[in-house]
């Protein structure tokens, strides 16, 4: 009989890897991106805003990490955002006084690519 020389098993559990836990706004801009995950990153889109007083404003050619971060600020009652780019040497900002907006619309915009496949 030898059952005293069997070699023992470390069958301790493994703790599983701990995630760095994001904040609400990361992990509200990472849900936002997972519903975009059927677009490419190069794929732009337009964020059409309806202000309280019935202004509307189109924001174009927006990335979707982009619009993960605008509609994410939204959606946890950030008051306004400024967005700066910097296109064709102008130097563009915006302010959004987003506690005005009443409704958005997010659209993703045609590529040169999709007009030749509809002609």
């Amino acid at each position: 009989m030898r059952f005293f020389h069997k070699k023992a098993e470390n069958v301790a559990a493994k703790e599983p890897e701990k995630k760095e836990e994001l904040s609400p706004f990361e992990a509200t801009k990472q849900r936002i991106i997972d519903y975009y995950s059927d677009f490419n990153d190069e794929q732009l889109f337009t964020i059409h805003f309806v202000f309280e007083k019935g202004v509307e404003y189109d924001l174009l050619h927006q990335f979707k990490e982009t619009v993960a971060w605008i509609v994410a600020q939204k959606n946890l009652g950030a008051e306004g955002i400024f967005q700066y780019a910097d296109q064709y040497a102008e130097k563009i900002g915006i302010g959004i006084d987003l506690s005005k907006v009443i409704t958005y619309t997010v659209k993703p915009e045609e590529t040169p690519k999709d007009e030749e496949d509809v002609a």
